[in-house]
């Protein structure tokens, strides 16, 4: 269950979907998860996880998703962008 945002150094609550925006990310199971649902199910699927960024993070930031260190906060502004801005 989602409970504050995503944003690591933000603890804004979750309390109303109308603000700020959900993430879906699939992910393959892991390795462990995979033997367990091949057991139960021939065809496993991917593992889906939700996140949330509060109205002001999702309006600076969005999420990505890498297989090594999985979801991560990245700012929309390419870092080109900020370092001008300077």
């Amino acid at each position: 269950m989602l409970a504050k945002c995503a944003n690591p150094s933000c603890s804004t609550p979750l309390v109303y979907l109308r603000e700020g925006k959900i993430f879906m990310v699939e992910s393959p199971p892991s390795q462990t998860d995979k033997d367990v649902v091949i057991v139960l199910r021939p065809k496993s699927p991917n593992r889906v996880e939700h996140f949330w960024l509060c109205g002001p993070c999702a309006a600076q930031m969005t999420l990505t998703y890498d297989r090594q260190r999985g979801v991560e906060v990245v700012s929309k502004v390419p870092r080109s962008f900020r370092a001008a801005a300077s």
